[in-house]
C-alpha cells in the first residue's frame, strides 16, 4: 500500500429540500477538536457540530466542514472557546458555502 500525502474524505450525503439546506465551510486548518460547532444566531445553547475533513475541492485539498441538514436561518460558527467567529445564512433547498481561509 502506498501512502498518500493527504487523505481525502468521501463525499457527504446532503438531506435538503423545503426549509432545510446545507452549509459547507472551508477552513484554513482543522480545529484541534477535529469538529466545527455552530448554533442558531444568538442561541449558543442550541449548538450542534460536524467533523472537519480534508476534502478534494477540484482545485486541491481543503479542510471542510459539511453540515448536511440545517433549517433555513442565520447561524454563528463557533471557535474552540465557543465564541462566534463567523455568521452564515442557510436557505432551504440550497447549499450555502462560507470560505474562512482568507
Amino acid at each position: 500500500m502506498t501512502s498518500r500525502p493527504h487523505e481525502v474524505g468521501v463525499s457527504p450525503l446532503l438531506d435538503i429540500g423545503g426549509d432545510v439546506g446545507a452549509l459547507v465551510v472551508y477552513l484554513p486548518a482543522p480545529p484541534p477538536s477535529g469538529e466545527l460547532e455552530a448554533c442558531p444566531a444568538g442561541r449558543p445553547t442550541a449548538r450542534f457540530h460536524t467533523g472537519v475533513h480534508l476534502r478534494d475541492t477540484g482545485v486541491g485539498p481543503a479542510h471542510v466542514a459539511v453540515f448536511p441538514e440545517v433549517v433555513d436561518g442565520h447561524y454563528d460558527l463557533l471557535d474552540e472557546a465557543g465564541a462566534p467567529l463567523a455568521r452564515a445564512e442557510v436557505a432551504g433547498g440550497r447549499v450555502s458555502e462560507l470560505d474562512l481561509r482568507s
